[in-house]
């Protein structure tokens, strides 16, 4: 009998390497994916655990699925942060695994398939997960992990209790993937962690010559770096940019920066400073005019005064970075913040991050408008949401263009407008 599996996604790009990863291993068993949950016997949810808003959701899609005949297994980060809520929110569960157990995967499905119920192994295997790395099917995107784990203990942040040490995929097994996933016809790859600098801290590599190595890799892909802390890249920005100064990788920097505070900085246990964090920033735009500056900030941290807050705003509009992920604090369990007495009120933070969502439009409208007239290359790896298909330049600025062409087409545009959330191209030549 073949055996088919559902599987939903929850969190970040790291995440999406697991369920990947999910997936090829049990190719190993001859077990099919579906798409639809009412063709599989067995449903898996890929859970994530580093927001409060997140949580619920995931909560409540247990509570549904909780009323499935199929047996449910949960895995990823939630388990290892909120345990006693996922077994109330899906008491009959099949089987509760922690993000690194994904050797162990094989022997619980089958144990679930022959009606085992209620296992639970949240204990990381030793063996690398990377060897059952599988692209997924139907995209020319492809998300590659590097390492996980970190070596921050921000007193806000619950996925150090999930992702636990740095782990970090030898530079040989990255560019062994990276070769099969080119060859597969990848067009974007996505080389994701929790942390992007910490790469090589256990090994004794290092992310300037992963980079550099990866970017050898004959063929028409792009690579897109994931998120990096500011602190861990100080003495290394230099190497990791002259790594980056190839056409093979988008100009894309996700550095965040969370407060503009050095005091709530400093109450976070960031371990680097506003300056520091903004003289990584300048490196970047010095070397690559054009780059496209990410960043996250949270809002309303235990004790954020006006003050503090006025400062993160004199940062956001002093750096315009074009990307800004705005986060209100919520508590996480276990979390040092949580404990704090000074909790700002909810309706302060609403109101923070709606002042602060003002700005970065501001700013997101005008950096768009500036690319208007720019002509160049654009891979096309995406269909729009409301029409079109999706491209990204250089910069990874996303381009709409409506024209019917296939998904991994790279396209010669001319953008003709903008607007906040994406520029508008008309094609001009078909590379």
């Amino acid at each position: 009998m073949t055996h088919r599996f559902y599987l939903e996604t929850y969190g970040c790009s790291l995440n999406t390497a697991d369920s990947d990863i999910i997936v090829g291993r049990l190719q190993e068993l001859k077990i099919e994916r579906v798409q639809e949950i009412e063709d599989a016997d067995l449903i898996i949810l890929n859970s994530c655990g580093v927001k409060e808003p997140t949580e619920d959701r995931i909560i409540h899609r247990l509570e549904e699925l909780a009323r499935e005949k199929n047996p449910v297994v949960v895995t990823g980060c939630l388990p290892r942060i909120s345990l006693a809520r996922v077994e109330r929110a899906i008491p009959e569960y099949a089987a509760i695994l922690g993000p690194q157990s994904i050797e162990s995967l094989a022997s619980v499905i089958l144990r679930v398939l022959e009606g085992e119920r209620g296992i639970q192994h949240l204990d990381s295997d030793e063996v690398s997960k990377l060897k059952w790395f599988a692209g997924p099917p139907e995209s020319v995107i492809c998300t590659v992990p590097i390492c996980e784990g970190c070596l921050g203990n921000c007193t806000y942040c619950a996925v150090k209790f999930a992702r636990g040490q740095v782990k970090s995929y030898s530079i040989e097994d990255i560019n062994l993937i990276i070769e099969r996933c080119v060859h597969l016809g990848y067009q974007e790859i996505r080389l994701t962690s929790q942390d992007a600098a910490v790469y090589g801290s256990d090994t004794g590599e290092t992310l300037a010559s992963l980079l550099h190595d990866v970017g050898q890799i004959e063929g028409t892909h792009k690579f897109r770096l994931g998120m990096f802390n500011p602190n861990l890249v100080l003495d290394s920005i230099d190497g990791i940019l002259q790594a980056m100064d190839n056409p093979r990788f988008f100009k894309f920097f996700h550095i965040p920066l969370q407060t503009g505070s050095d005091n709530v900085l400093s109450a976070m246990k960031r371990r680097y400073t506003v300056a520091e964090w903004e003289g990584v920033v300048r490196k970047i735009r010095d070397r690559f005019r054009d780059a496209t500056i990410a960043t996250d900030v949270i809002v309303g941290f235990p004790n954020e005064s006006d003050s503090d807050f006025e400062q993160t705003l004199e940062v956001i509009n002093r750096i315009r970075p074009s990307v800004v992920n705005i986060s209100k604090y919520g508590d996480r369990p276990g979390t040092l913040a949580s404990k704090s007495k000074d909790k700002v009120d909810t309706h302060t933070k609403k109101q923070r991050s709606r002042t602060l969502t003002s700005l970065v439009n501001e700013i997101l409208t005008e950096s768009n408008e500036s690319w208007v007239g720019w002509s160049g290359s654009v891979i096309l790896t995406e269909k729009g949401s409301t029409g079109g298909l999706v491209g990204r330049n250089e910069s990874y600025k996303t381009v709409i263009v409506h024209d019917d062409l296939s998904l991994g087409t790279t396209v010669d545009v001319e953008i003709t407008s903008a607007k906040r959330t994406h520029l508008n191209g008309e094609i001009k030549l078909e590379i």
